[in-house]
């Protein structure tokens, strides 16, 4: 994934293939990738979790990786739905290309369905004509 920012002409690329702890089809992160991957004080992601948990944006997960020295310790981790709603919420320079990179990629979305509807709408208008004219004959 390579996120543009149009004001700086900056990129910032990232790669959810290497990020995280996979589990299955799902992608999960702790505090720390979070903050990591953000570029956010600590307190500062706490406190926007602590929102987000109140609001019932984020449950997180209770997860056993694997780490290092083999032992398996119960971790916080939240799945990408909500790695993505933590970043709408922060305000670091990563996570406001996030939201840059999905407004745009929204828009983009919408007017190609916007387009797609028209070329529907041309053509069942089109077959309605040509089954009139049928109906004249």
């Amino acid at each position: 994934m390579v996120m543009e920012s149009s004001e700086n002409q900056g990129l910032i690329q990232f790669s959810f293939e290497t990020f995280g702890i996979k589990c299955g089809n799902e992608i999960y992160a702790t505090r720390s990738q979070i903050q990591n991957l953000y570029k956010v004080p600590k307190k500062t992601l706490a406190d926007n979790i602590a929102i987000l948990k109140k609001d019932g944006l984020v449950v997180g997960a209770k997860i056993r990786p694997e780490v290092n020295d083999r032992k398996q310790r119960l971790q916080e981790a939240f799945n990408l739905d909500e790695i993505f709603r933590i970043g709408f919420r922060l305000s670091s320079d990563v996570a406001i290309h996030l939201q840059k990179y999905a407004s745009n990629l929204l828009k983009e979305k919408a007017m190609e369905l916007n387009e797609r509807n028209k070329s529907l709408r041309i053509e069942n208008d089109r077959l309605w004509d040509k089954l009139d004219r049928q109906d004249l004959y």
